[in-house]
C-alpha cells in the first residue's frame, strides 16, 4: 500500500488545483473532479495490473506494445516518451521547482514586451517562449546540472529520495493541519459557485473533461504501480487489495488537501495563485511569509529529487530502444569509464530544456496528459489480446475483477476523454480563450517520429545487425 501511495503522490497536488480552478465554477465541482479522476485512475491501475501479471517483463509499456503489436507501436510509445511524456515531465517539474524557488529569491524577468513576443506554429497556435523566462532559465539550469551529475555517474543516493518522500508527506500534512487549525476566516461557503465567475454556455460535463487533465497530471504515477506485481506475494489476492487501498488513500489525501485550499481561499483566488503556486497562496493567507517559506522549502526538496530520478529513469527507455534499433544508435552507447548512458541522458536533457523554454507549464502538462492517455487506451486492448491468447494463465495470475466490464469501461472513458479534450481544445482556440490547440500539439510531437521510424525500418531491412 505504501508503495502504491509513493508511486502516485507527486508535485502536481501543489499546483494542479490552480489550473483546474480557472475552468471550474465552484469548489464543490473541483472536489468532484478530483474524486472522479481518482476513480478512473483505480480502474486503469487494476487493468494494468493483470497485464503485468500475465506478461512479467522489464521495460514497461514500451515492451508490451512492441511484443504484442509489433515494433511500430513500441517505437511511437518510446518516441512519445522522448518528445513529451518523459521529457515533458522533467520540464514541468523543473518549472515547479523554479516557481517555488522564487519564493526565496526574486527571479529576473525580461521586459513585458519581450514576454509577449509570439512564436506562431501554423495551424496549431502561438507560443510565448520569453514568458516566465526567469522560471524557465532556473528550471533549465536544474535539468542540465542534474543531467551532468547522472552522466558522470554521480548517485545522489537513497537518502535524498527518503528525504524527498518525507518532505512531500510533511508538506501535505502541514497544509491540511494549518488550514483547519489556524485559518481564522476559513469558510465552507467557498464550495458554492463563485458569483464573480462569468457564466458560460459550456456544459458542466465539458468543463469536467477539460479540468480533469490537471487531476490526471497529479495522479499519473499510477502507471508505475502494476510493475511491482511480480514482486508481490500471492498477487491474486494482495495486488488488488494494495491498489484499492493505496489509490483510495491517495484520493482521500488529495481531497483533503483541496478542501484545505477551498476552506481558506475562494475558487477565484485558487485560480489566480501566482505561478499556480496554490500551496504558497494558502499558507500566505493563514501564516504570512513564514508559512510560505516553510512550504516552499519542502516542495523544493521534493521536486529536486523528482527531477533527478525522472532524468535517470526515462533515459533508460531510449537506451533500451537504441539497443532494439528503434532509436538513434548513439543513445545505446555506454560511457567507457563512467558506465552511464551519457548520450541518452544529454539528448533527453537538451530536449527537456527546449520544451521548457518554448512552452508554458499549462501547455507542457496538457500535452503530457493527452499523449499519455492516448497510449493508456492501449492497456485494456492489450489485456483483451492476452486474454484471447490465454497467455500467462497461471494459478496465481491476478485477474481484474468484473472482467470485461471494468477494462471495457476504462477503455470507453479514455476514448471519450480524448475526443472530448480534442473538441474542447479546438473550440477554445477558435474562441480565442487559449493561444494554441494543446492536444493537437501533443499529437504533432508524436507524429514527428514518423520519418525517423521509416528511416529506421529501412535501415533494419538493409542492415543484418538490425535483426539480432
Amino acid at each position: 500500500v505504501g508503495l502504491v501511495i509513493g508511486s502516485i503522490i507527486g508535485s502536481g497536488i501543489f499546483v494542479s488545483s490552480s489550473q483546474m480552478s480557472r475552468i471550474l465554477p465552484s469548489g464543490s465541482q473541483l472536489i468532484g473532479v478530483w474524486i472522479f479522476a481518482g476513480f478512473m485512475t483505480t480502474l486503469g491501475a487494476l487493468t494494468q495490473a493483470e497485464l503485468c501479471s500475465r506478461m512479467p517483463v522489464t521495460g514497461g509499456l514500451y515492451t508490451y506494445f512492441r511484443e504484442l503489436f509489433g515494433p511500430a507501436l513500441g517505437f511511437f510509445y518510446g518516441w512519445a516518451n522522448f518528445m513529451i511524456a518523459g521529457s515533458g515531465a522533467i520540464a514541468a517539474i523543473a518549472f515547479i521547482f523554479a516557481g517555488y524557488l522564487g519564493e526565496f529569491v526574486p527571479l529576473w524577468q525580461p521586459p513585458q514586451i519581450w514576454q509577449t513576443w509570439p512564436l506562431t506554429i501554423p495551424y496549431l497556435g502561438i507560443l510565448y517562449p520569453a514568458a516566465d523566462l526567469g522560471e524557465k532559465l532556473v528550471g533549465s539550469a536544474l535539468i542540465l546540472f542534474l543531467t551532468a551529475l547522472n552522466a558522470r555517474g554521480v548517485k545522489l543516493g537513497a537518502r535524498l529520495q527518503s528525504a524527498s518522500v518525507t518532505a512531500k508527506t510533511l508538506a501535505i500534512l502541514i497544509i491540511i493541519f494549518i488550514a483547519f487549525s489556524f485559518a481564522e476566516h476559513g469558510t465552507w461557503q467557498h464550495l458554492a459557485r463563485a458569483p464573480s465567475i462569468r457564466s458560460t454556455e459550456t456544459s458542466w460535463i465539458s468543463l469536467w473533461f477539460l479540468a480533469m487533465g490537471g487531476a490526471f497530471w497529479a495522479y499519473d504515477g499510477w502507471g508505475n504501480i502494476a510493475y511491482v506485481g511480480g514482486e508481490v506475494r500471492n498477487p491474486k489476492k494482495n495486488l488488488p487489495l494494495a491498489i484499492l487501498l493505496g489509490t483510495g488513500l491517495v484520493i482521500a489525501i488529495y481531497v483533503l488537501v483541496n478542501l484545505a485550499y477551498i476552506y481558506v481561499l475562494p475558487i477565484e483566488q485558487i485560480g489566480d495563485a501566482p505561478g499556480n503556486r496554490v500551496a504558497s497562496s494558502m499558507m500566505n493567507t493563514v501564516l504570512g511569509q513564514r508559512g510560505v517559506t516553510l512550504i516552499a522549502a519542502l516542495i523544493l526538496l521534493s521536486t529536486f529529487d523528482t527531477v533527478n530520478s525522472s532524468i535517470l529513469t526515462n533515459a533508460r527507455v531510449y537506451f533500451a530502444m537504441a539497443k532494439d534499433r528503434l532509436f538513434w544508435d548513439g543513445a545505446g552507447v555506454v560511457h567507457p569509464t563512467r558506465h552511464t548512458p551519457s548520450a541518452s541522458l544529454w539528448l533527453q536533457g537538451l530536449w527537456s530544456v527546449i520544451l521548457l523554454v518554448s512552452g508554458s507549464f499549462d501547455l507542457i502538462t496538457s500535452m503530457y496528459v493527452f499523449v499519455n492517455w492516448a497510449f493508456y487506451l492501449m492497456i485494456p486492448i492489450s489485456l483483451f489480446v492476452l486474454r484471447k491468447r490465454k497467455q500467462g494463465e497461471y494459478g496465481d495470475t491476478f485477474k481484474v475483477p468484473f472482467y470485461p466490464l471494468l477494462p471495457l469501461g476504462f477503455a470507453l472513458f479514455t476514448a471519450v476523454y480524448l475526443i472530448q479534450t480534442l473538441v474542447v481544445d479546438i473550440q477554445a482556440y477558435r474562441a480565442h480563450t487559449q493561444p494554441c490547440i494543446k492536444s493537437l500539439m501533443g499529437i504533432a510531437l508524436v507524429l514527428s517520429g514518423l520519418p525517423f521510424y521509416i528511416y529506421l525500418r529501412n535501415s533494419r531491412k538493409t542492415n543484418p545487425r538490425a535483426n539480432h
